[in-house]
Parts: structure tokens; C-alpha cells; sequence
């Protein structure tokens, strides 16, 4: 039995490889988009659009093939899922520097793919079927650091001690390597940069409570909050169709 178990974990590995590693020439060309240069956010960008070709052209074939075993393609989907986040975030860092504008067409984009994977289980099926509790919190917690990333490059890092505060809140990250990735997002200076990363690192020991810190530049927004934004984003794209 642990064998037979060996055996089709690997081969869920190979599977999730292979859709994985078709992704990686429109990551690529993600991080090569001239992302200060953007003026307008417009319809999800060509890149996002090869991607969620790919996925709804190969998945459904995987799931057709276990659909005997349903728990293999639900393993497969939460191995993709784990793989290809880590690596879209990766992508995302190495956007810079980014316009304001560049960073709310990447909040879209972001979005877009944030939809198509929370529907992956399901996705090109005629029989609509709840995702698994534990693979929707894999996808929310993943794509939710990727738009809480962009939304710290869309604030103003001035005042600096507010803009520090508010990423350690928000981010919840200690690392200055991701902090310092953020400020190259934003395109500041090195030596900027060099103030920004002493505040960060006096601060970091004692983050602020919320209790009294006072309002926050990058509070989390509500559900509604959420998606009265996205909707502005999308009258945005139907406008430009």
C-alpha cells in the first residue's frame, strides 16, 4: 500500500510539474511588462489570459481522467495550487517599478487569476461542485498576500514611520528582504531605501496594536469594501470593450 501511495503521489507531482511549468513564459512575461508606463487599467492583461487558457484547456482533461478517484484530483489541485502562488508572487516581486495605475491593473489581474483558481476543482465541468474547504483557504490565503503586496505599493510611503507600521500590520512579514522588495516595487531610491529599512528594522520589535495606532493606509477592507472595488474595475474594463 505505501508503495501504490508513492507511486501516485509522484505521478500527481509530475502532472502538477508539467501544468506548472507551462505557466512560466506568461509569469515571465508578466515580469517583463513595463509596469510604470501603464496609463489606463483595462481588461485583464494577455498574460493572465494564456494562463487561464492553459489551465481550462488541461484541467478538465485531469479530472475527467480521476474522476474515479476524486480525492487524486483534489490532491493534484492542492499541489498545483501550493506550487504555482509561491511562484506567481515571485513573478509579482520582480514588477518594478510599478505606477500606480500599473499596480491597480496587476490588482485586477491578480483577481482574475484569484477566480479562475478558487473555480479549478470544477472549472469547464457541467456539474458545479463545492470546492473543498481546505483547498479554498490554500487559494484565499495565497492570492490575498499577493493583493495585500500591491496594495502596499499603491500607498504613499510618506509619512515613512506609517507606511513601516501599516506593512507590518498588514503583511505580517519580519523579513527585510520582503520589505526591501517592496520598497524596489515602488521604485524609490537606494537611498530611501536605506532610511526606509533602519525604520523598519526599530520598529519591527514593537508593532503597533490596532487599538492606538489611529487610522490605518492600509487597514484590511471589509467584503464590501472588496467588491465595490472590484466592480469599479470592472465598469472600468466594459467601458474600454
Amino acid at each position: 500500500m505505501d508503495t501504490f501511495s508513492t507511486v501516485i503521489s509522484n505521478s500527481i507531482q509530475l502532472i502538477v510539474q508539467d501544468i506548472d511549468a507551462a505557466c512560466d513564459p506568461a509569469l515571465t512575461a508578466m515580469s517583463k511588462m513595463p509596469w510604470q508606463s501603464v496609463e489606463h487599467v483595462g481588461d485583464q492583461s494577455p498574460y493572465v489570459t494564456s494562463i487561464i487558457m492553459h489551465i481550462k484547456q488541461n484541467v478538465p482533461i485531469i479530472r475527467e481522467n480521476l474522476a474515479s478517484t476524486r480525492k487524486y484530483f483534489t490532491q493534484f489541485c492542492i499541489k498545483f495550487t501550493n506550487s504555482f502562488i509561491p511562484k506567481f508572487i515571485n513573478h509579482l516581486f520582480r514588477c518594478k517599478p510599478i505606477s500606480m495605475v500599473g499596480a491597480e491593473q496587476l490588482l485586477l489581474d491578480t483577481h482574475s487569476l484569484k477566480t479562475v483558481l478558487l473555480d479549478l476543482p470544477s472549472i469547464g465541468s457541467q456539474v458545479l461542485r463545492k470546492a473543498p474547504a481546505s483547498y479554498t483557504k490554500i487559494v484565499v490565503k495565497g492570492m490575498t498576500r499577493a493583493e495585500m503586496i500591491l496594495k502596499v505599493v499603491m500607498a504613499p510611503h510618506e509619512p515613512p514611520v506609517v507606511f513601516v507600521d501599516n506593512y507590518i500590520k498588514l503583511l505580517a512579514d519580519g523579513n527585510p528582504e520582503t520589505f526591501q522588495k517592496i520598497l524596489d516595487m515602488k521604485g524609490l531610491k537606494r537611498s530611501e531605501q536605506s532610511s526606509m529599512l533602519e525604520l523598519f528594522r526599530q520598529r519591527l520589535p514593537t508593532p503597533p496594536s490596532g487599538a492606538d495606532s489611529g487610522p490605518s493606509l492600509f487597514s484590511a477592507p471589509t467584503p464590501e469594501q472588496e467588491s465595490s472595488r472590484i466592480r469599479k474595475l470592472e465598469k472600468l474594463i466594459k467601458k474600454r470593450l
